[in-house]
């Protein structure tokens, strides 16, 4: 069996300075899993394998469940809306080994999904990149070549075989199963060792590095850059659930900026809430991390038009606003 990819970067819907709890934290998910899977091995026993993966990346995964062996038929597939248990359309074109390898690429902060399979009666690999939307999986076909080059991040997806136990399924492994997500809702991060200047000259300001990328808070760098030429603000517009920032804009200071203070144990998730810069929606990659919402800061130069230069020999980050 080809390798079971694990963890990766999901996501959790945060506000600036405010936590929101969405279906990513939600764990209602797990007992309506399990009694879902039940009663499909129970219709059709030739269906004893299973994947759990998250191809939205929105912390809920989803489930395939398939015909045991290695060119397996995908029997049913289903994840949660809204807290209710709901199928997905499965595309004809690939088999449960496709789902089995799931490799990601990051292209400009967007993540690429590929599966890989052997066709039965062939030798030659065949790679679908995988996308989920409107609870209905596609897989297009591609070559390898069209995505290796984008960076790779480690991903591991759940598989589970032989779910039956004399003729019926076992509850108790499906049940270690489902419990088994935890292993692949955690990303690390480390505090960051990189010293700030802003135009030469060193400031005190907390971050972390994750993925070998450094994350500070939004609101610290509007903060350090109030009185330059660089200056913007932040703040959360209800009504779209976002975070808006506004270049060339006094920064409107709501007090706990450029605290210091660490915690040893970290909850670090993707953070998928919509950011707007002068009121156009941008890509930006942010995580999570206990709570807070931190920003890359080479995005955070390039949505309020600063400028960034890192020495690698001092790990120096030197934001330039002049």
């Amino acid at each position: 069996m080809k390798k079971r990819l694990i963890a990766s970067v999901l996501a959790v819907l945060t506000v600036v300075g405010t936590t929101a709890t969405t279906n990513a934290a939600n764990e209602n998910w797990r007992d309506p899993f399990v009694t879902r899977m039940m009663r499909t091995i129970s219709q059709d026993p030739t269906y004893t394998d299973a994947i759990m993966t998250d191809l939205d990346r929105n912390g809920i995964p989803e489930v395939f469940v398939i015909k045991k062996g290695t060119y397996g038929k995908i029997g049913a597939a289903f994840t949660m809306v809204d807290n209710v248990v709901t199928d997905i359309e499965v595309p004809a074109n690939i088999i449960g080994e496709c789902l089995e390898n799931i490799d990601v690429y990051v292209k400009n902060d967007t993540y690429i999904f590929v599966g890989a399979e052997v066709p039965r009666y062939a030798s030659t690999i065949m790679y679908y990149k995988l996308t989920l939307a409107n609870n209905k999986l596609t897989a297009t076909r591609i070559n390898k070549s069209d995505v290796s080059p984008y960076a790779h991040i480690t991903y591991v997806d759940k598989y589970v075989n032989n779910l039956l136990e004399n003729g019926y399924p076992n509850r108790n492994k499906i049940v270690d199963f489902i419990a088994s997500y935890d292993m692949v809702n955690s990303i690390s991060a480390t505090r960051s060792i990189a010293n700030m200047l802003v135009n030469g000259e060193r400031v005190a300001v907390t971050g972390y590095t994750v993925n070998d990328s450094n994350y500070f808070k939004v609101r610290d760098i509007a903060m350090l850059l109030r009185n330059t030429p660089s200056k913007f603000n932040v703040s959360w517009d209800g009504n779209l659930n976002a975070i808006m920032i506004d270049t060339h804009s006094d920064y409107i200071a709501i007090g706990g900026e450029l605290s210091s203070e660490i915690e040893q144990d970290m909850n670090v998730v993707e953070n998928n809430t919509p950011i707007y810069v002068d009121g156009r929606r941008t890509a930006i990659t942010a995580y999570n991390i206990n709570g807070s919402s931190y920003f890359k800061i080479r995005d955070i130069a390039d949505a309020a038009g600063f400028e960034i230069q890192w020495d690698g020999a001092s790990q120096t980050i030197n934001i330039i606003t002049y």
